[in-house]
């Protein structure tokens, strides 16, 4: 579903842009039917809205940059890429989430709840489980059940990362119940085009439930390997019936419009501030077939990635050479391509292809020599190929290129160390600027990334890759209970120890 109107009453904050992009529009994507109570409908689809801005930048782009996909090459965006950033950049990305996105949700299950539907309560719970999973995975403790009470809470107590995870699989499980109600026991309007994430398809709503509950399994890996992945294929799969994201088609994302004020935010950035978002060195020399390490200027190798011009841009313009930004070292080079670059661009929230590397990895964990390891791997690359790849034409890109790239990058060769590298870069790649391959890279330090220049500073005195946020400087002056001394490294997240 494309979003080709907004709320009046949105304003999304940009974190990285540094200025705010407003999105304000005179008109609504608004079910005519529902209720006029209060309109669940018009509510939802701002925060689906903001839910994809936010993401795709207050927490995609700062994530991405920590893990060298992007890189922050000039302006402001420069201190993301050495982890240096005050922490007041930060205020943006915990309102966006609360404000913009988690208080517009309450409304909604509030009043879904008072008149009785439980289509729109399910969906807004499995969006405020993304938003808080997104939110403790980037902090980690954080304000639960103590949030979004507005003055009567002034300073919500923050909760524990542990009790949050166990409260989302329930939340998730709750949203199902709600969601496996006949269409009957709503007492007006269902879900149509006011959702712009699945256009009202309710089983579609329930397999990224069930993706995102894999999702939640697998970054308890490092506690619990086996029974992480035991987890994971136990949300997937009831019994032999598959019940995650199922295609390409059936992705968790919101796609933007045309329009400046309400393009994808990716674009918005680079046309509001072009040259301060680059791509990663790591991320770009994947794509010409050579390692993370590797110099930015070397040749590519033999193995070019068949989405690297849907990915990236030429560098120089015109050229057919593709190089990133060294972390630390200011300058852009190759910038975000066509695929995620334009107005109309989506913003991922989960997809078939994550579920797929969620099931390979899963079941390498249970049995490294389990045949659908190999064939949940090519089946994630497969799909992610035929997502991204739309040119013909493009000569690293044909059938041949693509099964010669199938081949060579789904072997596994039964070492843990180097079969877990496989999975996990494959997924890397596949998973451009999405947040959740900052998780992965915490969880197995995969792909081994070369650390930043001039990374040290107090918040991170070694200079290693975050692996965490510190909390805004709104939080520590105003909320007593916020804890004292946070970092990029401490206090580490509780599934991260």
């Amino acid at each position: 579903m494309k979003v080709y109107q907004y709320l009046n009453r949105i304003f999304v904050g940009v974190s990285i842009i540094i200025l705010p992009v407003a999105c304000s529009l005179q008109e609504t994507n608004v079910n005519p039917n529902a209720s006029t109570e209060v309109s669940v409908s018009a509510v939802l689809t701002g925060a689906e809205v903001a839910l994809g801005f936010n993401v795709g930048v207050n927490a995609g782009l700062i994530a991405n940059i920590y893990i060298q996909q992007a890189s922050g090459a000039n302006g402001d965006a420069a201190s993301f890429d050495n982890y240096t950033t005050s922490s007041q950049y930060f205020n943006s990305t915990w309102k966006g989430f609360y404000g913009d996105v988690l208080d517009e949700l309450k409304i909604v299950k509030t009043a879904a709840a008072q008149q009785q539907l439980p289509y729109y309560s399910g969906i807004a719970r499995i969006l405020s489980v993304y938003s808080y999973g997104t939110l403790t995975d980037l902090f980690g403790d954080i304000p639960y059940k103590e949030s979004l009470y507005g003055n009567n809470i002034t300073n919500p107590a923050y909760d524990k990362q542990e009790d949050i995870y166990k409260d989302l699989q329930a939340q998730l499980d709750s949203a199902l119940l709600e969601l496996a109600a006949p269409a009957a026991n709503n007492k007006g309007a269902l879900p149509a085009s006011d959702d712009v994430i699945f256009g009202g398809n309710i089983d579609r709503w329930k397999s990224f439930a069930y993706t995102l509950k894999a999702r939640y399994a697998i970054h308890l890996s490092k506690i619990n390997s086996t029974g992480a992945a035991q987890q994971v294929l136990a949300a997937l799969y009831d019994g032999s019936r598959y019940r995650g994201i199922a295609d390409n088609s059936a992705d968790a994302q919101v796609v933007f419009g045309a329009s400046t004020t309400n393009a994808n935010p990716f674009y918005q950035q680079n046309s509001n501030r072009p040259g301060w978002i680059g791509l990663g060195a790591s991320f770009v020399n994947l794509l010409n077939g050579n390692a993370v390490t590797d110099d930015p200027t070397r040749p590519e190798g033999a193995l070019v990635d068949p989405r690297r011009a849907y990915f990236a841009t030429p560098y120089p313009v015109g050229s057919a050479t593709y190089r990133g930004s060294a972390p630390g070292v200011p300058g852009a080079f190759s910038v975000i391509g066509s695929y995620y670059g334009t107005a109309t661009s989506p913003v991922i929230l989960t997809s078939f292809v994550e579920a797929k590397f969620l099931e390979a990895e899963a079941r390498w964990r249970i049995n490294p020599a389990d045949p659908l390891v190999k064939a949940s791997l090519e089946a994630a690359i497969r799909a992610s190929f035929a997502k991204v790849i739309s040119n013909s034409s493009d000569p690293y890109a044909t059938p041949e290129k693509q099964l010669a790239y199938i081949t060579a990058k789904t072997t596994l060769k039964g070492e843990s160390t180097t079969d877990l590298n496989t999975l996990i870069t494959q997924k890397y790649i596949a998973l451009f600027l999405q947040p959740e391959a900052w998780s992965d890279y915490r969880r197995t330090g995969f792909p081994a990334l070369p650390l930043a220049k001039n990374a040290a500073s107090v918040a991170n005195p070694e200079g290693k890759i975050p692996r965490r946020i510190p909390y805004p400087q709104n939080e520590v002056s105003l909320n007593i209970h916020t804890p004292v001394g946070s970092g990029y490294q401490t206090p580490a997240l509780w599934w991260d120890k």
